[in-house]
């Protein structure tokens, strides 16, 4: 899957180009509105149906790929190579020195919830402090995968490509519960390369804890990040709803590290970077030396990140004239 653009044209390879990977976000209208789309997908249905195109064609995106790059002059792409290189290595310097330097997340107008959970948790870890710490042990060689979650969101700016990581991630399918059984996946498909998931709904696809023990099953290291809310729903109505919300609490008495220990795995659980970074060096060697799977139960404040669709985040309107009885079933 592959966007390459410029100013005028942009050349899109089966990239299915849904609402989430084509509107805004993060604060970044990245979208290039005034370039010409060509747009490569192997279905029909997919063809301008998100953008106005000025090419359609059907097919498969490495095939017609190849067709492309075989008509390009050899050439083609050199004038502004190093103007390009340039200018990633300068923004990519500087995006890492600015993420080195956030520990929190800002509020929005209207709420001040991420302000208040800094009063009431001032001991507690933010998601952000939990990735730089994760940073300092997680293998530059190991595969991770992450999950939908507020946490993980936050998160997805934090880990390099550097020697061969791979990064699995829901992407544009948003598929809810993907970092646990994609991580399972890919140590099964690699199995002496380390592999570090992360997800923060866990609820979703924690029943798996019952089966990843087995001795056939692969061993794997899971960081939960453990802040007791369904985080995005709740920033979601924090903003939708004069900074209130509702259903999104969960029972602090459960503890994903004892349900690891009582399915026959290792569980800790972490309340300090320190302590993070430790638990992550241990059970990474447990992984790869001891034959050892670990839930890493990561303590977070409840703070909470960007809206995943800050573009749909808008007040709800009551509309006058409406009688409660034309509201009801017919």
């Amino acid at each position: 899957m592959e966007l390459i653009s410029k100013a005028d044209v942009v050349l899109a390879l089966g990239t299915r180009l849904n609402p989430f990977s084509t509107l805004p976000g993060y604060g970044i209208d990245y979208w290039p509105n005034e370039a010409k789309l060509i747009q490569v997908d192997i279905n029909p249905d997919r063809i301008g149906l998100t953008k106005p195109i000025a090419v359609g064609i059907v097919g498969d995106a490495g095939k017609v790929a190849g067709q492309i790059l075989a008509q390009l002059l050899g050439t083609a792409g050199d004038e502004g190579r190093a103007e390009r290189r340039n200018l990633i290595s300068e923004t990519k310097s500087r995006w890492l020195q600015q993420l080195s330097l956030m520990d929190h997340e800002e509020d929005d107008s209207g709420t001040t919830w991420n302000e208040r959970v800094r009063a009431r948790q001032p001991d507690h870890m933010s998601p952000r402090m939990a990735w730089r710490a994760i940073q300092r042990s997680l293998p530059k060689e190991a595969i991770i995968s992450s999950d939908i979650d507020n946490n993980c969101a936050i998160g997805n700016a934090y880990p390099t490509s550097e020697n061969g990581r791979k990064y699995l991630a829901p992407g544009q399918f948003g598929p809810c519960g993907y970092g646990f059984p994609s991580i399972a996946g890919a140590k099964i498909g690699n199995p002496e390369t380390p592999v570090v998931g992360f997800a923060g709904a866990f609820g979703i696809s924690m029943n798996e804890m019952t089966a990843i023990g087995r001795d056939e099953w692969p061993l794997i290291t899971m960081v939960v990040f453990r802040n007791y809310q369904w985080g995005a729903e709740k920033r979601n109505t924090t903003l939708w709803c004069n900074d209130n919300f509702v259903g999104t609490e969960l029972d602090l008495k459960v503890s994903y590290a004892g349900i690891a220990q009582a399915c026959g795995v290792k569980g800790v659980q972490v309340r300090t970077m320190d302590e993070l970074s430790s638990a992550l060096d241990a059970a990474v060697k447990g992984q790869m030396e001891d034959g050892e799977t670990t839930f890493i139960e990561c303590i977070l404040n409840q703070e909470l990140g960007e809206p995943f669709r800050r573009d749909a985040m808008k007040t709800p309107v009551e509309v006058a004239g409406i009688d409660e009885a034309d509201m009801r079933p017919q």
